[in-house]
C-alpha cells in the first residue's frame, strides 16, 4: 500500500501500515467486507502476538521448557502461566459441552451409589434431607445443577493441591513458592490437553459403535494412558526446571504423576461437598 493516509484516532498524515503516534492500522482496500473481516480474525486467533499457540507448542513438544523460560524471566513472547491454565480450561469445558460429556460433574445419584465414598455421602445427604425436609428427588435436581458449574468452575483447586507436592519434594533446592505454582500450572494445561484428547479418542470409539466413556474398559484404558503420559511429561518436565536427573528424577516423577491421578480423583469428592454445603 503506497501514499500517505490519515490516520482516524489522531488526524496526523501517515506513510506506513500503522500510526507511529496511536498504532492505529490503516483501512485496507476491502475493509469490512466479509472476507477481510475473516483474515483480521485468523491474525487475531493466530497472534496474540502468537503468544498462545507458541505457549501451547511448548506446553505440549517440549515439557518443562516454558516453565523454565517463565522462572528466567522470559516472558514477552508467551502467554502467563494462569491465563494459559484458564484458556485451557475453557477448552475442556466447550469441548464437553460439545460432546454432552461431564467427566468432573457426576450427578448426585453416582456419587450415592456408584462411587467410592458413596456410603458416606448418603450418610452426608439424609442428615441434608432430615433437617431441610426436602425429598431426595427435589434436591438431586437442584444438586446436579450445581455440581455441573463448581466443577468447571473450580478446576483451579487442583493446582492448589498440587503445589505443595514439589515444594515439599524439591525443598532442597531452595526455590521460591512461585516457582511451584508456574510449575503446577503448566503441568494442569497439559493435563487438561491429555482429557480433551482423551474425550475424542472416547467420542470417535463411540462413533464407531463402541460404549466410549460409559465402557469400564475404555474408561479404564484412558485413565492408564493419561497417567502415563503425565508421568512421562513429569519427567520430562524435572530436568529444566529442577535439574533433577537419576533414579530420583524417575521416583518423583511417578509420585507426582500418581499425586495427580488422586487429586483427580479427590477433586470429584470435594466437588461433591462443596455443592452438598453450599445448595
Amino acid at each position: 500500500m503506497r501514499g500517505t493516509w490519515t490516520c482516524p484516532s489522531c488526524g496526523r498524515g501517515r506513510r506506513g501500515r500503522f500510526c507511529p503516534h496511536c498504532g492505529e492500522e490503516r483501512l485496507r482496500p476491502r475493509d469490512l467486507t466479509l472476507g477481510d473481516l475473516a483474515i483480521r480474525l485468523a491474525e487475531n486467533v493466530s497472534s496474540i502476538d502468537g503468544k498462545l499457540f507458541r505457549s501451547f507448542r511448548s506446553i505440549l513438544t517440549a515439557p518443562g521448557a516454558l516453565t523454565a523460560a517463565h522462572v528466567s524471566g522470559q516472558r514477552r513472547r508467551f502467554i502467563g502461566p494462569l491465563a494459559l491454565f484458564f484458556i485451557a480450561n475453557g477448552v475442556f469445558v466447550l469441548l464437553q459441552s460439545l460432546l454432552g460429556v461431564h467427566t468432573l460433574s457426576s450427578p448426585l445419584d453416582s456419587h450415592l451409589h456408584q462411587q467410592d465414598w458413596g456410603a458416606f455421602a448418603q450418610t452426608l445427604v439424609d442428615h441434608r434431607l432430615r433437617a431441610t425436609g426436602e425429598t431426595l428427588a427435589a434436591y438431586a435436581a437442584v444438586f446436579d445443577d450445581a455440581v455441573m458449574f463448581n466443577a468447571r468452575a473450580l478446576m483451579i483447586l487442583m493446582v492448589a493441591a498440587f503445589v505443595p507436592l514439589p515444594l515439599l519434594l524439591f525443598h532442597d533446592r531452595h526455590r521460591g513458592a512461585g516457582v511451584h505454582v508456574v510449575f503446577a500450572l503448566h503441568l494442569y494445561v497439559f493435563v487438561l490437553a491429555l482429557a480433551c484428547a482423551a474425550l475424542l479418542l472416547a467420542e470417535g470409539q463411540l462413533l464407531l459403535g463402541g460404549g466410549g466413556l460409559r465402557a469400564p474398559a475404555v474408561d479404564l484404558t484412558l485413565s492408564i494412558f493419561n497417567l502415563a503420559a503425565c508421568a512421562i511429561y513429569i519427567y520430562l518436565a524435572l530436568g529444566p526446571v529442577y535439574q533433577s536427573s537419576g533414579a530420583p528424577r524417575v521416583a518423583k516423577a511417578v509420585a507426582l504423576a500418581v499425586a495427580v491421578g488422586a487429586i483427580f480423583v479427590g477433586y470429584r469428592f470435594a466437588i461433591f461437598a462443596i455443592t452438598l454445603f453450599t445448595t
